[in-house]
């Protein structure tokens, strides 16, 4: 379709005087062009499909009818598309279970207070738990943080606190059956304290046999070695100038090199011997609970009817069980370990 000369309105930038009538209609862009601009006034037929420019309302805004209504023109906003997930449904915050590895079962806490949000019931917090460390009392008058908490912008530092322990010998725990190894046990137990050492170069450590510190074999490393001594008499043994001391019982069999832990006080299982150790001592063939264990010449520990003797000896703590024997040389019995070299 053509357009007639008469219905084409001159750019007004280009008129004599620069008037504008503001009519709407089809304007030329430029003098001796063929180019035009459609522009729209203020109308309000309300004919479907009508456009306009709504003068009335400050600022102006471009309209067009529906047919119905008026809509405004929105250049930052198109039409509304179609309803995305639902933020309820798509969101959930959960607790991870217990790691279960090698047979055991770790329990984990719970960060996340709220696992779900629900915004349609105007529930919009997500809570988290905080991180609060225990309080352990130490006796009636005396308590103690458990751990340290301390945080920057980055992480958060948990930093456990010293506490000293105390072992539950409660009713169950207290059985001879419940704190004494079998002897097919590889290691020990130790009910007390316990450190690992390196076995010197040479030499074999029994389990249950009483050990001490010793330099190595050329070098200066400090390792351990069993007590044993090969005198008959331990009449001219003296602490201050031989080795003659005891750092505690062996609770695993180790040899030249390799690591062994030794309970150094506390409740284990000890090495028994019967044979006759020095003529300062009377071996017996059965035990007493509470009556004290010596070191015998092999490292393994004996009982004694001897009253007190007039030679120094190494008294490796005392029996915690009673057996009226006759025990074997080489059984194990349940030993508290509480090292002294008693001088005569």
């Amino acid at each position: 379709m053509s357009i007639s000369q008469n219905t084409v309105f001159n750019n007004p930038e280009n008129s004599t005087n620069g008037y504008d009538s503001h009519k709407g209609g089809w304007y030329k862009t430029a003098n001796n062009t063929s180019n035009l601009a459609l522009r729209v006034n203020y109308s309000n037929i309300g004919l479907a499909g009508e456009i306009r420019l709504n003068t009335t309302v400050m600022p102006n805004v471009f309209q067009g009818n529906n047919g119905s209504a008026w809509v405004n023109f929105n250049s930052l906003q198109g039409p509304t598309g179609p309803s995305g997930t639902d933020f309820t449904n798509a969101v959930n915050f959960n607790n991870l279970g217990s790691n279960i590895a090698f047979g055991s079962i770790v329990p984990l806490a719970s960060v996340f207070a709220s696992t779900f949000v629900d915004v349609s019931q105007s529930i919009s917090n997500v809570n988290i738990r905080s991180l609060k460390g225990g309080v352990y009392d130490i006796n009636s008058n005396l308590s103690i943080n458990s751990i340290i908490l301390q945080q920057n912008s980055n992480v958060i530092t948990i930093t456990p606190s010293p506490i000293p322990y105390g072992w539950d010998f409660d009713t169950g725990k207290n059985t001879v059956s419940y704190l004494k190894n079998s002897p097919n046990d590889n290691f020990f137990y130790s009910w007390g304290e316990t450190s690992f050492w390196v076995v010197k170069t040479g030499v074999t450590v029994l389990k249950g046999q009483a050990v001490r510190l010793t330099k190595d074999t050329n070098s200066t490393n400090i390792v351990i070695t069993p007590v044993t001594y090969i005198n008959t008499t331990l009449a001219g043994v003296s602490p201050l100038l031989e080795p003659f001391n005891m750092l505690g019982i062996a609770l695993n069999t180790a040899s030249s090199g390799n690591f062994c832990k030794v309970c150094t006080k506390g409740i284990t299982t000890v090495r028994f011997t019967s044979t006759n150790n020095t003529t300062d001592f009377t071996s017996q063939t059965s035990i007493t609970a509470g009556v004290d264990g010596i070191v015998g010449k092999n490292g393994s520990i004996f009982s004694t009817t001897t009253g007190f003797p007039t030679v120094n000896y190494i008294r490796a703590g005392y029996f915690l069980e009673t057996n009226s024997g006759p025990i074997s040389d080489g059984s194990y019995v349940l030993f508290y370990v509480d090292p002294k070299v008693q001088s005569s």
